[in-house]
């Protein structure tokens, strides 16, 4: 009989000790702002629905990962460097049967919103030559702040295919879309951009 008052007072004393725990971990939730990095600080990404026909995953994307996307690697590293560049995420989308057979959506993340401004201006005069031979153009579908290039195939390369390429900001955040296929159109990237503010 000592021996089951004792294990009861054992089970109570536990139970009350952990309901205690989990009431203070519920109150520092609520007080506690989210750490850096965390779901609620994420960039903005284009969600797989929007384009349905076609194969997609997420991904993080690095600053070195974007870095090399571009001829002079250096270059971008200290822009971004100097800019905030906190993080980013992806969503690539390859396939289907629509316009574009490659999609890269892209969010990033700055520490300020004139860091991601700082980034989107060295887009729009480096984007040429850095990332794809392309003349910017200013649809009227968006807005003058959406910085927006075409590259338009020559007719010397089998696999040269249209290809835009986009950013601009979204508060500290910097939405980035490239997107290509031989079906690709201005109007249906227009539709891209828009369906990526819309999830932004």
């Amino acid at each position: 009989m000592a021996l089951s008052r004792t294990l009861g007072t054992l089970v109570v004393g536990i139970a009350l000790g952990a309901a205690s725990c989990a009431e203070a971990a519920t109150e520092r939730s609520s007080t506690v702002p989210p750490p850096s990095g965390s779901v609620a600080e994420r960039p903005p990404l284009l969600p797989a629905s929007a384009l349905p026909r076609m194969t997609s995953a997420a991904s993080p994307a690095d600053l070195g990962l974007i870095a090399a996307e571009v001829t002079h690697p250096d270059e971008l590293s200290a822009v971004l460097t100097e800019a905030g560049f906190v993080g980013a995420r992806q969503r690539s989308f390859s396939g289907g049967t629509g316009p574009f057979t490659r999609v890269i959506a892209r969010g990033m993340r700055f520490e300020s919103a004139a860091g991601a401004q700082a980034y989107v201006s060295w887009l729009g005069e480096r984007a040429s030559t850095e990332i794809v031979t392309a003349e910017r153009i200013s649809p009227a579908a968006v807005d003058d702040d959406v910085v927006v290039f075409h590259h338009r195939p020559d007719g010397c390369c089998h696999n040269d295919v249209p290809v835009f390429l986009a950013g601009w900001t979204s508060g500290s955040s910097v939405l980035y879309l490239y997107a290509g296929g031989r079906r690709a159109t201005v109007p249906a990237f227009m539709r891209l951009i828009a369906s990526y503010e819309s999830a932004a």
